[in-house]
């Protein structure tokens, strides 16, 4: 039922007032929603929405579904909500998402950026590419600015933010956690598309639109590197230029990982797990590629074995003879695998379809996978690992 609020003093009117402003914000954990749109990002990516506050003008059949109290109001009252000289027709409250513990292997680290529209930009470029770990260097940065949440598309609702007081202590934490530091400057002593990267996990540094990284963070960093641009381009816009180096540092972390990626991931249960997943991956991959699920696979434990020959091939992915070459044969005619005496192998080339196709591997896992909460999944590999020990024990007792 909706109720309808007419002064201004009321608490519900008064808490959403209160949300208008940043420190609100961030000592609550709470976000001010403006609009249907915004509101249904919300609810889409799972936040609770606590009350949703709507015009006389609004059609309540667009509010349907989420389950709130809905209250309604004078476009003055709404005006004082948002403490804007225009209306918005309609004003949510949301419970901010829970502080995450563990981080992932691929960070950004926002130092001191400060347009509201460009970390919008970056967080929604950064979850493109499967990134939903932010860090700070600044204890007040707001991720959930109307202008912010505009611009990343209410991505920033599906992603974690940790906030630090100073750069120090932010790139202290990422290194006591195993991260290497990747800090982009137009001075940098290399190009960001030629480093080396370690095996360890990743954090990109984002830097100030005008100053760009902290010199604090700059010492700190194990890797300063630099976009190559042609003479008259002096810079790019922090968001233009935070996506290049997420997709070409994303790319590098999966080719530097890629075995770890391989062993740690539903590719390591192949042998064990069943015909079903083959063709879930046949499915999604045909979506955007020639090859099938069990050419990404060959793929893959070829990266993980190194070489195999065309006896194991047969017996561990069942084709033989001529269905076999059939199999092989666009992978040697594309160069993603190649033939050293009675050895095969994968090629560079291979390594980066790998790594490009990857994505589309975790996204499927994760399909396969909804549902499951993080235990669950950390359970299921147990669970999957007891089996694979307990076949050996009968191969070994059989032989």
């Amino acid at each position: 039922m909706v109720e309808i609020i007419k002064k201004l003093k009321h608490q519900v009117v008064q808490e959403a007032r209160e949300l208008s402003k940043s420190k609100n914000r961030i000592a609550e954990n709470k976000i001010q929603l403006r609009g249907l749109e915004q509101i249904k990002w919300a609810w889409d990516a799972g936040l609770e929405i606590k009350s949703i506050i709507i015009s006389n003008n609004e059609n309540l059949a667009d509010y349907k579904g989420i389950p709130c109290q809905i209250y309604q109001t004078s476009n003055g009252i709404l005006k004082k909500i948002t403490g804007t000289n225009y209306l918005v027709e309609s004003v949510g409250i949301a419970e901010g998402p829970p502080i995450k513990g563990e981080l992932d292997e691929f960070v950004l680290l926002l130092d001191n950026v400060k347009d509201h529209g460009n970390i919008g930009t970056i967080i929604r470029s950064g979850m493109a590419y499967g990134i939903k770990d932010y860090l700070t260097t600044s204890d007040d940065l707001d991720p959930y600015m109307p202008k912010t949440i505009d611009a990343s598309r209410g991505t920033n609702f599906k992603v974690f933010f940790r906030r630090h007081s100073h750069p120090q202590e932010a790139v202290s934490y990422l290194k006591e956690k195993g991260y290497q530091i990747i800090a982009t400057s137009p001075h940098g002593k290399s190009l960001q598309s030629t480093i080396k990267l370690d095996k360890k996990p990743v954090a990109l540094v984002v830097g100030n639109e005008t100053s760009g990284v902290s010199d604090e963070v700059l010492k700190a960093a194990d890797h300063i590197v630099q976009i190559p641009m042609y003479t008259g381009v002096e810079s790019l816009n922090v968001g233009v230029a935070t996506g290049i180096s997420i997709y070409e540092l994303r790319l590098k972390e999966v080719l530097t990982m890629l075995a770890d990626k391989i062993m740690a991931s539903l590719g390591r249960e192949i042998n064990v797990t069943s015909q079903l997943i083959r063709k879930a991956f046949n499915i999604k991959l045909k979506e955007i590629s020639e090859y099938t699920g069990d050419h990404i696979i060959f793929l893959m434990v070829l990266k993980r074995e190194f070489q195999m020959n065309e006896e194991q091939i047969e017996k561990q992915f069942g084709y033989f003879s001529n269905s076999l070459k059939i199999f092989l044969k666009p992978l040697f005619e594309n160069n993603l695998i190649k033939k050293e005496r009675d050895e095969i192998e994968i090629t560079k080339t291979g390594e980066e379809l790998l790594a490009k196709l990857w994505p589309i591997h975790e996204k499927t896992e994760n399909i396969l996978l909804q549902e499951f909460t993080e235990k669950e999944k950390k359970e299921l590999r147990r669970y999957l690992g007891k089996i694979q020990q307990n076949c050996i024990r009968v191969m070994k007792y059989k032989a």
